[in-house]
């Protein structure tokens, strides 16, 4: 991307990129936690299924839309959360577009990369805010869990991961 012939500038934009998205989907699977509370006593683990994937067809957006209402939410915490909506539809929707059609510079790249830190940074902060405040609530929190618990967790992790992509290379 810059001077360099190799692309690391360029690569280390998309591994910036990444994290930062990867923090915003820690983020959003933090909130299923909020919305889990939903889930009643009784209910059948296909009802509770059926909710999770109502969630997981649901945008950042929809899902703070959904929740700002709701009472329990600290002071700042609800505005926070929506910034993190705004930041990660830049991130989907612009900054990589903009990022590569600025000309090739040191400067652009310092500029890409600071912001990235800088977010992730500000998104792992975030990410604690809200654990605390689930915590606070009586929600368990990956933090929160004792080894056994974390170790019976990893235990039902899947084995293969289902990518968009079929093993065909159909969609």
């Amino acid at each position: 991307m810059t001077n360099s012939d190799d692309n690391t500038g360029e690569y280390l934009i998309y591994v910036g990129y990444g994290e930062v998205m990867r923090r915003l989907q820690i983020l959003e699977l933090g909130l299923w936690g909020l919305l889990s509370r939903k889930i009643k006593p009784g209910t059948s683990l296909d009802q509770a299924m059926e909710m999770v994937a109502k969630w997981d067809g649901t945008t950042f957006g929809q899902l703070m839309r959904g929740m700002k209402n709701q009472s329990h939410w600290p002071e700042g915490l609800l505005d926070k959360l929506l910034e993190a909506v705004k930041i990660r539809n830049y991130l989907a929707h612009h900054f990589l577009r903009e990022y590569f059609m600025a000309a090739p510079s040191q400067e652009n790249l310092e500029n890409a990369s600071n912001q990235l830190a800088e977010l992730s940074v500000w998104l792992e902060k975030l990410d604690e805010e809200l654990d605390a405040h689930m915590e606070s609530l009586g929600i368990e929190t990956p933090s929160s869990l004792d080894a056994e618990t974390k170790a019976l967790a990893e235990t039902l992790r899947p084995e293969k991961w289902f990518g968009f992509v079929d093993e065909a290379g159909e969609r």
